[in-house]
């Protein structure tokens, strides 16, 4: 990839990566952010006529900047472009988008010089071949009047096959010019690669040698693995370039060639004058390393040529010089052993100081890099106390390296509560397996131990983190107390953040919250208490269970991200603040806002997958405001988390989610039959294979797959729903009561365990279970105060006439969860109200309920305000009102049985049928045939009874008989009486056998009229305004295809069933649809 900007005084501070939208440019498909420094940000983009993927860089001020600033970016584009060299990255295009100018470059795949060597040389002649090329750049460049003043192994990019490209000329400036190209206020240079002149900031002395002396600085780090000059600070490091001769490159490598330490040598030295005249005259000498003549760098004397020459003509001179090297080489030997040694333990002691700097800093993989580069040098030597330290630092990194694994792996925001229990068992384990200290050691020796560490701030954080997974009571007080002891500033705010006491008062946590200087505690610390605060919720999870919990910590969202805005800023290369940012924002339910944050982390890290994972999440999210392509989007991202992690369950599991969710049901299935070879015991895999079975129709293995879920996770309220749908589908509804029964009898089973138990039982017509189940749930939750468990213990408990106690309860807890602040409720108020509203019909006040079921309760999704209010009208004596009422309730919902697989739907059939039997008494000798409705509203009040009984043929007359006395009704509901006409015209059905084949080819028609009825009326649609409405369109189609109940004149195998003429009528009306979902799915 285009790797990110950096080093030159440029950090991800400024912009952060999180805080970069990505940009509309015309012409330009924007995918993602590459990279941000002190000049600009880098995008990768794609132009979209051309269909070739470039890198586009944008003005880090943007439409901020000033003439001063905007000319010099332009000449930064018209400088690079002016550079048609093979190695100098292309520039395509310049442009100016919203007062924003950019540039667009090739895109350069492979990703950096720095990222390949990663403290690793690479062999001499692929050194020098590579830095040739790069002297042939620069001498274009100089050519042409342009000096680059920032050549660094990070701005060299390689292709796929390895060719060098230098980019970034943002400190480039034209010789006799004033500043910089591009930046402002930026340091002129990195100082391991900056020329002694450079860094003494004489500005008019800097020339072409600058850049002579930096590629020297590249060749050494291409054959020594590290630069020239590298200290702690900058500061330390000018100091070192100007005042010490840097180490030769055979010192820290004995493989490196006289003749190529002699050129990197000469670009290194100190005096402008002396290194090569020019970059050409660098590259010649390279050239003459690779093809083995004479450098100009160091003329050749006689011996030098007498050796050259024995190298080539060896046995000519063999018996010259045998008798003299044998002697020669007798007396030298042992000397040079002994000097051999000396300079690789050297060597390997300046390696030592180096990985410690860098697991200090956490620069992981470039210690790792370090440590085996020592191994490298000592080989086969004998030096054991230089080699257990190497082995001390190299169980460092395998122990960070393990932490970081044990962070990512529990799952702390992604599955909230799953995962807690093994990480806590993970950090105990790694930490007692390194010798720190487990769980009950003495917290005091433990804490030294980690203070002692070269890994402190990592071990640090390691503790911070595991504070947060801790759910058995007395584990995290020593944790915390380690932690505490091992702090070596131990400010007032860090003592009370890793007080356990505090930790469970949430006061106190808000006014941790408010008064935290982010930018000065570490990010671990500060992310465990906004841990701290999301779990220290009035309502455990003990108590109530995950459904519950989950709705708090959305609620909770108020405080958390604006907490977590501050933490992300102070904080913005960390990962983890990135996630944790997001993650907030999708349990806020907003995931658009947490894509740029998910996006950081794929820039900071593109080979992490929990990045690509996240973002797929953000972009998949329910809540997103993209349209049906965002399924597409994330499926892309999960995907590449895939081939990042392979096996990874998680990633499985919402790769299959996403896939299923477009409608995609047979990939969905072979992706978790796929990812179970490897994850066979995770049961939600099991579940969502389920759930894509159960969409295409095999329910059978629906079930089995549903049972192997509960059997790995019998507690999930998910698969249980899940199962639940499955068996109603089946009608085998039966089937789940009584072993939803023995899941009752558990120890103290929470509210979401017992939430749908009663409307289930209703639903069957258990009536006795029923009352069972209502006293149960007053028992346990009739005194809860939290609005949510009243509303539905209330809402299970009024499905039925209740006296006495019971019904003072029911009324309590409806009237609880009706007084909650509306904005505090959100999306629930019309749920809080419609409770209230059916206290109050239970009750025998009908015109308060009327009242309420027409003010905010009317706003609940679904008839279940309709229904009460039609029962309401009719004990008022308003039976005209009531039966309208009632009909539309008919008419806007899907009754047929397999949608009664949640409690929501369990309730709204046992009101149903509560209204039908007040409402329609005649309703069993309507339905068949013996009387005929009064009026359309009778006629429409069957819709119900016959759509749960799979009555299609009786379905499809009462459509067309309603439209017939309506026309009006045919625009809102031709979809719903083409699919009961289908199934009607295609056997199915419990009334079936009443229809001969004339009548069923007559339905099919019918079906194939309607259908056709409404794709003109999406077309004609679309002709009205079409990029308004294109999306709209395309969802309502495109829902077509996947409609089960269409099968039957839609699926090829069910076509070949029917006579050539009909099949033909159908193929023509399906290509119509899908010539329409392609014209709707991108915009005009």
């Amino acid at each position: 990839m285009f790797p990110p900007e950096a080093d030159s005084g440029s950090d991800l501070r400024s912009p952060p990566v999180g805080d970069v939208p990505l940009p509309d440019v015309p012409g330009y498909e924007v995918e993602t952010v590459l990279g941000a420094g002190g000049m600009g940000v880098v995008f990768k983009a794609r132009h979209m006529r051309l269909n070739r993927v470039v890198a586009l860089k944008m003005a880090l001020a943007g439409a901020y900047a000033g003439a001063h600033e905007r000319e010099r970016f332009q000449r930064e584009a018209e400088s690079i472009a002016a550079l048609r060299h093979p190695n100098v990255v292309q520039v395509h295009d310049v442009g100016d988008s919203a007062g924003k100018p950019y540039f667009t470059m090739e895109y350069v795949e492979g990703g950096s010089l720095a990222e390949k060597l990663a403290g690793t040389p690479l062999p001499a002649g692929t050194a020098a071949a590579l830095v040739a090329d790069l002297a042939a750049a620069v001498h274009a460049a100089h050519s042409a009047g342009i000096i680059h003043r920032d050549l660094k192994p990070g701005n060299v990019l390689l292709t796929a096959d390895g060719t060098p490209k230098i980019s970034d000329f943002g400190l480039a400036r034209r010789l006799g010019g004033q500043a910089g190209l591009t930046r402002t206020g930026a340091g002129l240079g990195t100082p391991s690669y900056m020329a002694p002149e450079q860094a003494r900031g004489t500005a008019a002395a800097v020339g072409p040698p600058a850049d002579i002396y930096a590629l020297g600085a590249i060749l050494y780090e291409t054959l020594t693995g590290r630069p020239p000059f590298r200290a702690e600070s900058s500061a330390e490091t000018v100091h070192q370039l100007l005042n010490q001769d840097p180490v030769p490159p055979s010192r820290l490598n004995g493989k490196v060639p006289r003749d190529l330490e002699t050129i990197c040598l000469k670009c290194l030295r100190k005096e402008p004058r002396l290194r090569y005249a020019t970059a050409d005259a660098l590259n010649d000498d390279l050239r003459r390393v690779l093809r083995g003549d004479a450098i100009a760098a160091r003329p050749e004397g006689r011996t030098r040529r007498a050796m050259r020459a024995v190298r080539r003509h060896p046995t000519l001179a063999v018996g010259v010089t045998a008798g003299v090297l044998l002697a020669a080489l007798v007396l030298a030997g042992g000397l040079w052993l002994l000097f051999d040694r000396a300079v690789v333990e050297r060597a390997v002691a300046d390696d030592l100081t180096e990985i410690d700097d860098r697991l200090q800093k956490r620069s992981f993989g470039e210690a790792r890099a370090t440590i085996e580069r020592a191994q490298a040098r000592l080989g086969s030597r004998e030096s054991p106390a230089l080699r257990r330290q190497l082995h001390l630092r190299l169980r460092d990194c395998d122990l960070a390296d393990r932490l970081e694994r044990i962070n990512l792996d529990s799952a702390i925001i992604i599955d909230s509560l799953a995962g807690f229990e093994q990480a806590d068992k993970n950090y105990d384990e790694a930490l007692g397996e390194h010798g720190i200290g487990r769980h009950g050691d003495d917290p005091e020796a433990v804490a030294a131990r980690v203070r002692e560490s070269r890994l402190h701030a990592t071990l640090l954080a390691a503790l911070d983190r595991w504070s947060v997974v801790i759910r058995t009571p007395g584990r995290v007080e020593w944790v915390l107390k380690v932690a505490d002891l091992a702090e070596p500033d131990r400010t007032p705010w860090r003592r009370d953040a890793r007080n356990p006491d505090l930790r469970r008062d949430r006061k106190v946590l808000l006014g941790l919250i408010a008064r935290a200087r982010v930018e000065e505690e570490s990010a671990a610390l500060l992310l465990a208490v906004s841990s701290a605060l999301r779990d220290n919720n009035k309502l455990q999870p003990g108590r109530a269970g995950q459904r519950e919990f989950d709705r708090v910590r959305i609620q909770d969202s108020e405080h958390q991200i604006p907490f977590l805005t501050k933490v992300q800023r102070g904080h913005p290369n960390d990962l983890w603040a990135n996630i944790y940012l997001g993650y907030a924002l999708v349990l806020g339910n907003k995931p658009d806002e947490a894509v740029r944050y998910f996006q950081a982390v794929v820039a900071l890290r593109p080979r992490w997958q929990v990045g690509h994972h996240s973002l797929g999440l953000a972009l998949g999210a329910p809540a997103s405001s993209r349209g049906p392509e965002r399924f597409e989007e994330a499926v892309a991202y999960f995907r590449k988390a895939l081939e990042l992690e392979p096996n990874s369950a998680k990633t499985n599991h919402s790769l299959a989610s996403a896939l299923g969710s477009a409608g995609r049901h047979d990939e969905a299935i072979a992706q978790v039959e796929a990812a179970l070879r490897f994850n066979y015991d995770v049961g939600k895999l099991r579940s969502t294979l389920a759930a894509s079975l159960k969409a295409k129709g095999r329910i059978e293995e629906c079930l089995v797959q549903y049972k192997l879920a509960l059997a790995l996770e019998p507690d999930n309220p998910l698969v249980l729903n899940g199962y639940r749908a499955a068996l109603l589908q089946a009608g085998r509804c039966a089937e789940l009561r009584p072993v939803w029964g023995k899941l009752l009898d558990g120890e103290r089973p929470a509210h979401s365990d017992w939430y749908g138990y009663a409307e289930l039982c209703l639903f069957l017509g258990e009536e006795g279970e029923y009352r069972r189940a209502r006293r149960a749930l007053l028992d346990r939750f009739g005194t809860n105060d939290f609005p949510t468990i009243a509303e539905r213990t209330a809402r299970a408990c009024l499905l039925r006439p209740a006296s006495g106690e019971e019904l003072s309860k029911v009324v309590a807890l409806a009237d609880l969860a009706a007084r909650t602040d509306p904005k505090k409720a959100g999306a629930l108020h019309p749920y809080y109200q419609f409770v209230k509203g059916l206290a109050e019909y239970r009750q025998g006040h009908f015109e308060r309920a009327i009242a309420v079921m027409r003010g905010d309760a009317s706003k609940m999704s679904g008839p279940l305000p309709q229904l009460v209010l039609s029962m309401a009208l009719h004990q008022t004596r308003k039976g005209a009102e009531a039966r309208k009422v009632f009909a539309a309730a008919m008419l806007a919902h899907e009754w047929r049985e397999g949608k009664g697989d949640m409690p929501d739907g369990w309730i709204r059939h046992v009101l149903r049928r509560e209204a039908e039997r007040m409402i329609v008494p005649n309703l069993a000798a309507l339905v068949d045939g013996k009387q005929r409705p009064r009026d359309n509203d009778e006629r429409l009040a069957m819709i119900g009874i016959c759509r749960f009984e799979n009555r299609f043929a009786a379905l499809a007359r009462i459509y067309t008989e309603a439209f017939a006395a309506d026309p009006r009704l045919a625009e809102a509901h031709r979809l719903a009486a083409a699919r009961v006409a289908v199934q009607a015209g295609c056997g199915h059905g419990t009334d079936a056998g009443s229809l001969g084949e004339a009548e069923r080819r007559n339905w099919r028609a019918q079906a194939r009229k309607w259908l056709g009825e409404d794709y003109s009326g999406g077309a004609w649609a679309l002709d009205q305004d079409f990029n308004k409405l294109r999306t709209l369109v395309n969802q309502a189609f495109a829902r077509w295809l996947n409609e089960p109940e269409l099968a039957g004149i839609r699926d090829p195998a069910e076509l070949e069933k029917l006579p050539a003429s009909e099949r033909s009528e159908c193929q023509e009306l399906w290509a119509k649809v899908h010539a329409l979902l392609e014209l709707t799915s991108k915009p005009k």
